[in-house]
């Protein structure tokens, strides 16, 4: 996430390094430039090869939502295997806490599907004012 935040900073024709996001965000290289490979295959990021290349967002920010990067990297969401699938669990019809699972799940998916990258860029740049108010 800190990756594609750092990279809807930038302006939407900039082209960076993985080397840069990664120094710049302290995370590594290696590790970044294969989730980076993962987002280019489902379109969220553009990956440019060659002695300009690098990486740059695939669309704009504020359509790219902290769900859709989870579930390309990690798969669909689910905070319990039976909200998966119906039928994924045998108690499903008399378990008490089935439907407050399917709650929990509802409005844990609804704020992912809502947040998106262009707000993360908004929420860093009011603390970064707020840092600097302070200092």
């Amino acid at each position: 996430m800190r990756g594609l935040v750092f990279l809807a900073k930038q302006p939407p024709e900039k082209v960076t390094l993985v080397s840069e996001i990664s120094r710049e965000q302290n995370i590594p290289g290696t590790f970044l430039a294969k989730i980076f490979q993962r987002l280019s295959k489902a379109g969220l990021l553009r990956s440019i090869r060659g002695a300009k290349g690098g990486f740059a967002l695939g669309k704009p920010a504020d359509e790219i939502t902290m769900k859709e990067i989870i579930e390309v990297l990690e798969g669909p969401i689910a905070l319990n295997r039976c909200l998966l699938k119906k039928g994924e669990c045998e108690e499903e019809k008399i378990c008490p806490m089935h439907p407050v699972w399917e709650e929990v799940q509802h409005h844990f998916l609804n704020i992912l599907e809502n947040v998106t990258m262009q707000d993360l860029v908004n929420r860093m740049t009011r603390n970064e004012r707020k840092e600097v108010k302070t200092e």
